[in-house]
């Protein structure tokens, strides 16, 4: 029996400038935490990725958007990232991540119950196994043992190109294959503000299952007049950084340097 506290609040939330929050879990173990990325606009917000799908998202969303419609939009189908998009109306993937998003890979709360490949996610990152995902509850009646990552049905399908409208800014998706088929970045070209999923990231390895695909949309992201990247995981960063670690982490996928991880 795993006894633990229960969670004044499950989110976590700080200001990323621009009219940008950075929400996130807390009380996940390391291997979940993923960034939450929410932007307010003048007509409707965006809510950028959604977390597990652990503790309820959409209402940390509502106090933040003050009563403006919510587009939610996975940058691509990993349960990481979609588990909490079936709490919002408007839901929106690229197209070629559409059946993951919908099942997603079926993690289970506790070791014991892991599905198999789980415990080489934690190899590949370095990370220890823990007994159970999560250091608290987000409710006192949340049951461990029934928990698993959540899926959602897109009630849009996004493609390269297609633009999301706030009305004070507008937000082109760009697809950057690589990490999974469907990855999709968003790019605010009058801001020069990308979010980028984890196409491409900072301080922690990343991860790609086509690797000649990876290569090209590293390419393309590089060549983006970038100012500031809000990545899938880990911290912000500038676009002098991002276009040096496209160039290296292309080096090192012509070099084989993936091939074995």
């Amino acid at each position: 029996m795993t006894s633990l506290p229960v969670a004044d609040r499950w989110f976590a939330a700080e200001p990323a400038g621009d009219a940008i929050t950075r929400l996130w879990e807390p009380h996940v173990d390391d291997f979940l935490v993923s960034n939450v990325w929410h932007v307010k606009g003048r007509d409707a917000d965006l809510v950028v990725d959604t977390a597990n799908g652990i503790g309820a998202l959409a209402a940390e969303v509502a106090a933040l958007a003050e009563g403006r419609p919510v587009i939610a939009v996975a940058t691509h189908g990993h349960f990481d990232h979609v588990g909490g998009l079936h709490e919002f109306d408007d839901r929106r993937v690229h197209a070629d991540d559409a059946e993951m998003t919908r099942s997603p890979f079926p993690l289970r709360m506790r070791r014991r119950d892991f599905p198999e490949g789980t415990e080489g996610f934690y190899a590949y990152y370095g990370l220890p196994v823990p007994d159970v995902i999560v250091r608290a509850l987000p409710s006192a009646d949340f049951d461990l043992d029934s928990w698993v990552a959540p899926g959602a049905e897109p009630t849009t399908l996004l493609d390269d190109g297609d633009v999301l409208d706030l009305g004070d800014r507008w937000f082109e998706v760009v697809h950057t294959p690589g990490h999974t088929d469907g990855s999709a970045c968003l790019w605010d070209a009058a801001a020069g503000v990308l979010f980028s999923g984890d196409a491409i990231y900072v301080d922690e390895p990343l991860d790609f299952t086509n690797t000649a695909a990876a290569m090209r949309s590293l390419e393309r992201i590089a060549d983006l007049p970038v100012r500031t990247v809000h990545a899938g995981h880990e911290r912000s960063f500038g676009g002098d950084e991002l276009r040096a670690l496209a160039i290296a982490t292309i080096r090192d996928l012509r070099d084989g340097a993936y091939d074995d991880r």
